[in-house]
């Protein structure tokens, strides 16, 4: 393993302020309740209900923390990108789990993607892509650029004859041929 890590920490700082303005808010609504305020604007009230009613502002507190900011926590943490000396890794655990995966020798372009926010943080999107359909994309990979140079040097360190295990002997983008005992296609063959 060459590197294991998660999506950039950015990602939690609403979650974080959003967690510090609803229990800022609840506990002024608690106290504005329990002293008994809200007994001069509803007059219907029952008198010594202001204790109870303080309750309220906690339980939807508590309901708002866990909708919001601690799923997001919770999907942050699960998320993994690793790198490996052959292949790129995305890992998702929780309550969905889901691993994608891509062979090294099977990448042919590596592209970063930033706006300017994720510029200023150094993070980014990187997007591998094959000759193929296939693709793998790293939304919000921290120190992007680092974690790119890294990707592009395990490509390099790949063994020359790694390649595409069904490639036909075709070249590889640094114009080796993977598999030299089989003609390219291109090239006539007695039977």
């Amino acid at each position: 393993m060459i590197v294991d890590t998660r999506r950039h920490g950015s990602l939690l700082v609403l979650p974080a302020v959003t967690t510090v303005l609803i229990c800022g808010l609840a506990a002024f609504a608690a106290g504005w309740l329990s002293r008994g305020h809200l007994d001069a604007l509803l007059p219907w009230v029952p008198e010594g209900s202001g204790p109870w009613l303080a309750l309220a502002p906690a339980v939807l507190a508590a309901w708002m923390v866990v909708t919001y900011p601690l799923r997001r926590l919770l999907a942050w943490a699960a998320l993994h990108y690793t790198l490996t000396s052959s292949r790129v890794l995305r890992r998702q655990r929780g309550f969905r789990r889901s691993d994608r995966e891509l062979p090294l020798a099977m990448v042919r372009d590596v592209a970063v993607h930033q706006n300017l926010l994720q510029s200023l943080v150094h993070s980014g999107s990187i997007t591998l892509t094959t000759g193929q359909a296939a693709s793998l994309r790293l939304d919000d990979v921290p120190e992007v650029r680092s974690f790119r140079q890294l990707v592009l040097d395990a490509i390099d360190e790949l063994p020359p004859d790694q390649g595409f295990a069904d490639d036909g002997g075709l070249p590889r983008p640094d114009g080796r041929v993977a598999n030299p005992e089989v003609p390219p296609p291109w090239e006539p063959r007695e039977y």
